[in-house]
């Protein structure tokens, strides 16, 4: 073989492994390639979380819809259904439709959390935006926090729910002993009260006692006489002993920590023994039904409130959404907790809009942790829950009750406390 034989044929040979080789590159590039797109459609796959599908996300409630605070429930759920229905009704969030499971709790604790147990474990729901009354949602706290679901709270601002800070809780509102703060400043500085005495009827439990803090906070703050606190069972109806020990005591203002049908029970002792008093209640009293039951009386008494009124401009366009997306049972249900369940479905969503396409629990936590200064329209003030209590202590907003029409008017704007 010649020289340049050889060399030809080393030429050829280097020229087929390198041939070989790039071949082997492209192939090891393809698997490679594919490799990655498995991991990703994989990681996607990952990224749909518990109660979440391709085309929907599962949020879950517990509501008192039967019971002594049926009317809190049934309002709170139809604010929800109003935020689920406008939220669809405009392609949903990010391509997906929202769809809630309520659970009814008779406003009974234990059967608070066989229900958000049954909508946990067995109905795999994503999200909590209902979560019933002060009592209850502390029985339910173990159960939410070692799921590490996220949970919107909006209906019972108690600060137990945020102390100690659980990372998937959030809280919509200022905190309970606001709305017994509030009232009794307004009637010492406003009402003349500054040398009057007075007192307060509160319920035996989370929710009475942190309204009772609220008051004793005004009271030492302002140097008030307190002369009477006064705890109710939960569920009474005859307060005719408590309102006796009242005018015994010289009562001039009275704070009521009551639900709704029970500031007008006592409000018809206070008329029968021919009290003058000025009177101040919590958020509940503003429920159209309760100022119908009060209205009799003829007592103008005052509520705090971060949320619209129903006779406010916001409240009405409301209602007036309501009326045309929602059933006449839901939308005849509608009071200031419709207004509640509606932002806090609003809120959520909005945490569940930040992910995108891959929606986690994880990611919906971390998204409402950083959120800040979102705005309802006028139904409350801003929103934001990136502080270390993931609270949104909102401004409050004072109103008075006229009891000729049955009404409330807006002594305040909102105002932060």
């Amino acid at each position: 073989m010649t020289r340049r034989g050889v060399g030809g044929w080393v030429q050829r040979s280097m020229a087929n492994q390198e041939t070989t080789m790039k071949r082997r590159d492209s192939m090891t590039m393809a698997m490679a390639a594919a490799t990655i797109a498995a991991l990703l459609a994989t990681g996607a796959a990952q990224a749909q979380d518990v109660g979440v599908t391709a085309t929907e996300i599962l949020l879950g409630e517990v509501q008192p819809m039967s019971g002594p605070a049926a009317l809190i429930g049934k309002a709170g759920a139809a604010g929800s259904k109003l935020a689920i229905a406008e939220i669809n009704a405009a392609g949903g969030i990010n391509g997906r439709k929202l769809r809630a499971i309520y659970e009814d709790d008779g406003y009974v604790p234990a059967r608070s959390v066989s229900a958000v147990k049954k909508l946990i474990d067995s109905d795999k729901v994503f999200a909590l935006t209902g979560t019933t009354g002060s009592s209850h949602m502390v029985a339910m706290l173990p159960t939410i926090e070692e799921a590490k679901i996220p949970t919107i709270v909006h209906m019972a601002p108690n600060p137990v729910v945020v102390n100690p800070r659980r990372p998937n809780v959030f809280m919509i509102g200022p905190d309970y002993d606001l709305a017994g703060y509030v009232p009794v400043k307004y009637m010492a500085e406003k009402l003349n009260q500054k040398g009057g005495k007075f007192g307060i009827l509160y319920q035996d439990d989370d929710f009475g006692k942190a309204l009772l803090a609220g008051y004793q906070k005004a009271v030492k703050e302002l140097g008030l006489a307190s002369v009477a606190e006064i705890a109710f069972k939960r569920g009474a109806k005859d307060f005719s002993a408590e309102v006796l020990t009242l005018k015994d005591k010289g009562v001039t203002a009275v704070y009521l920590g009551t639900l709704t049908t029970e500031s007008a029970a006592v409000m018809s002792e206070f008329k029968r023994l021919d009290m003058k008093l000025a009177i101040g209640t919590l958020w509940a009293g503003q429920l159209p039904a309760a100022i119908k039951l009060a209205s009799p009386s003829g007592y103008p008494y005052l509520i705090p409130d971060y949320y619209a009124s129903n006779y406010d401009a916001p409240g009405q366009a409301l209602l007036e959404s309501a009326k045309k997306l929602l059933s006449a049972d839901d939308a005849g249900n509608f009071n200031r907790y419709t207004v509640s369940g509606y932002v806090g479905t609003k809120v959520i969503a909005e945490g569940i809009r930040r992910c995108g396409a891959n929606v986690t629990r994880v990611c919906v936590i971390g998204e409402l942790s950083k959120l800040q200064n979102y705005t309802t329209g006028g139904l409350t003030g801003p929103i934001s829950l990136n502080n270390p209590k993931g609270q949104a202590v909102l401004p409050i907003k004072l109103f008075q009750t006229e009891p000729a029409t049955a009404s409330v008017k807006a002594l305040t704007d909102f105002i932060p406390y």
